[in-house]
């Protein structure tokens, strides 16, 4: 699918039906007064044909059925001034009561079953996804750094209250849904239950720890990697159910500082930040043929820099790492020129 392709968005109202109705009645009463207060004025322009009297409530009566155009005919306009008001005047009005009334049933009935029939088409092929909360500048650098390295745009989901932000995520071709993230029904929607990761970055801290532990309480297996804004939130963060905390503002912080002291290395660490321009780090998974070598042996990564081995639940360094003999299982994080994607 193009980057540039906009996608369906499953977006949830904002308002709830109910409050929607009332708002709409809202408009449509104050068009209906705009009108018989217009018609009231040029009531001796009007005729009955029943008893030849025009009052008040006539004029209502005419109103609502000229607006609503039923028309039954016993109440017509006889001037030309009447009917001037009638066609220039009234006629805007009643196309904007059709319009009220048209977009009403959409919201209510044809855009729920539309987008009850793409969730129900959705959830059938959403199966190992990326669900990213949250959809500001880190979650966009998330979303552009896993379609770099090769995740489809349709294994990635979003979730954000911001219409905008869905906006930008769909010119992507990234599916979202509005919604609090937070929320068991939002994520039940974004079929956390099958999902393999969940990137968190909402905007504040407080919000990350709800979320991370309402996907733990729903699905224990989901992988959790969370954005902290404050370096001193991390543990708390951790402590929540994310496997991975990363704080930003805090590693910016020191890439700043070791840029005045260290430019080179600096320059190095900056390249790693942006896919494809120079080194990079990546998790390379032991394969069967790999098996019972060391990390050095391994034909798809020589002439890399073997960083550590994951092994068991333990983490390997450095030199212990290139004595360690590779079991089923292990994943060997890797210091490369260039991604290679295992």
């Amino acid at each position: 699918m193009p980057a540039n392709e906009h996608v369906p968005r499953l977006v949830r109202p904002a308002r709830r039906p109910i409050q929607t109705l009332v708002v709409r009645l809202g408009w449509a009463t104050l068009i209906v007064l705009v009108a018989w207060g217009l018609l009231y004025f040029q009531r001796d322009g009007l005729l009955d044909n029943i008893d030849g009297v025009v009052n008040g409530l006539d004029v209502l009566y005419f109103t609502v059925v000229t607006v609503t155009t039923l028309g039954y005919g016993d109440i017509v306009p006889v001037t030309p001034e009447a009917r001037a008001l009638v066609a220039f005047g009234i006629t805007p009005l009643r196309i904007i009561i059709w319009v009220l009334l048209l977009t009403t049933a959409y919201e209510l009935v044809l855009r729920r079953s539309i987008e009850y029939i793409e969730m129900k088409r959705l959830h059938k092929y959403l199966n190992g996804h990326f669900v990213i909360c949250g959809y500001g500048v880190k979650g966009h650098a998330a979303a552009v750094e896993l379609i770099e390295r090769g995740v489809k745009p349709e294994q990635i989901l979003v979730i954000d209250q911001n219409e905008s932000a869905l906006e930008d995520a769909s010119r992507l071709g990234l599916t979202g849904i509005r919604g609090d993230a937070s929320s068991q029904r939002t994520l039940k929607d974004a079929s956390i239950h099958t999902a393999s990761q969940a990137i968190i970055v909402p905007h504040r801290d407080e919000t990350c720890v709800l979320i991370c532990l309402t996907i733990k309480d729903m699905a224990p297996d989901v992988n959790i990697i969370a954005a902290a804004r404050e370096d001193e939130n991390a543990k708390l963060i951790r402590s929540s159910g994310a496997s991975v905390v990363i704080t930003p503002a805090a590693g910016g912080g020191r890439l700043l500082a070791a840029a005045s002291t260290s430019p080179f290395a600096a320059s190095m660490m900056e390249e790693m930040y942006e896919h494809g321009r120079g080194a990079d780090i990546f998790d390379y998974e032991v394969k069967e043929e790999d098996l019972g070598l060391f990390p050095s042996d391994v034909n798809s990564l020589q002439g890399q820099l073997v960083l550590a081995v994951q092994s068991g639940g333990r983490s390997i360094r450095h030199k212990e790492a290139a004595k360690h003999v590779l079991l089923r299982g292990d994943v060997i994080i890797v210091f490369s020129p260039a991604y290679l994607r295992s």
